[in-house]
């Protein structure tokens, strides 16, 4: 009888464990995707993923996390493991620590001639592959200071193809404006400083160079997330300073700046049709054979793009 109730005791809790948020093998390595999620209870930290959208094939992921108070949660330590969730069993497929990269908010003000901070942000970021379209889940493992929280649950589709072009394709010969062809700076670039040398030529025209190209789509005085600008200091700016004699890099305004400034309409420029972009601020980096080597949305720092710079710089000539 008491062997019966211990049985039946271990079947219930069995049964229970399946309803929790994280499963009942305790976390760490051996934990599994579990089959019910819920929100809410006691958690006090929430995952999102920050990416427009994920697809088939090599992607950096962008893992944002908030407490209660919708406030984002700095410096912790993350670890990411990805299942397959498209058969009847979550199948684990991959692992991997992700890269806290921080930002500290700012917009652009011609106005007042400064750049007004706006508080900071953070993902945490990691590169991996999907294997096939459909429904996958990510276990998230948060780390804050000496304490270890319960593993954190998140889904998410994976498409056949992301609406930008995807790394290994050809990047689009755009024909945007240049200082030669408007009157005004001011029409182009909404930076303060503005940046004239990231204006000086098209990306068809630098496609013929066979040099690599750093192209951003980025509105530092309008844009909504307050990362653009951030991202031109911390990013292109201080890439340009030390490989402008080695890459071409350009800067596009993602919308019509006169409308923009006059009306606060978004109307994206032809450009930002013609790459597809759904939002700003967007990094690419274009190799020697005019191919997309990476790509960046959102909060990105410097090394991880000075990375893939210096091998699109290195390789051969085509």
């Amino acid at each position: 009888m008491i062997r019966r109730a211990i049985a039946l005791a271990a079947l219930i809790a069995a049964i229970a464990c399946t309803m929790l948020v994280v499963a009942c093998s305790g976390g760490g390595d051996t934990a599994s995707f579990p089959t019910v999620l819920t929100l809410g209870g006691d958690q006090e930290v929430f995952p999102s993923i920050r990416n427009t959208a994920l697809a088939v094939g090599a992607n950096r992921v962008e893992l944002g996390l908030t407490d209660n108070d919708n406030a984002p949660v700095m410096d912790a330590k993350v670890h990411l493991r990805f299942y397959d969730l498209n058969d009847k069993k979550p199948r684990f497929v991959s692992e991997s620590d992700a890269t806290f990269v921080p930002v500290q908010l700012s917009y652009d003000d011609p106005g007042s001639m400064s750049k007004t901070p706006a508080g900071q942000d953070a993902v945490y970021a990691t590169n991996t592959r999907f294997e096939r379209p459909g429904q996958w889940g990510v276990q998230v493992a948060v780390q804050l200071g000496n304490r270890k929280l319960e593993q954190l649950p998140y889904t998410f589709t994976v498409l056949d193809h992301t609406p930008e072009p995807e790394i290994g394709e050809p990047a689009p010969a755009t024909h945007q404006p240049t200082l030669q062809q408007v009157p005004d700076t001011e029409l182009i670039d909404s930076s303060y400083p503005p940046r004239p040398q990231m204006h000086g030529i098209t990306v068809a025209d630098a496609l013929q160079t066979h040099k690599p190209l750093l192209v951003a789509f980025a509105t530092p005085a309008f844009c909504e997330t307050r990362t653009c600008g951030p991202v031109m200091d911390t990013v292109m700016d201080p890439l340009y300073a030390t490989y402008k004699d080695q890459a071409i890099f350009i800067h596009i305004e993602p919308y019509v700046l006169p409308e923009l400034r006059d009306t606060n309409l978004r109307d994206p420029v032809p450009a930002m049709r013609e790459w597809n972009l759904q939002g700003e601020p967007w990094l690419f980096v274009i190799d020697r054979q005019g191919r997309i080597a990476a790509k960046y949305e959102g909060i990105v720092s410097q090394a991880e793009v000075e990375s893939v710079l210096q091998t699109a710089i290195s390789a051969v000539n085509p």
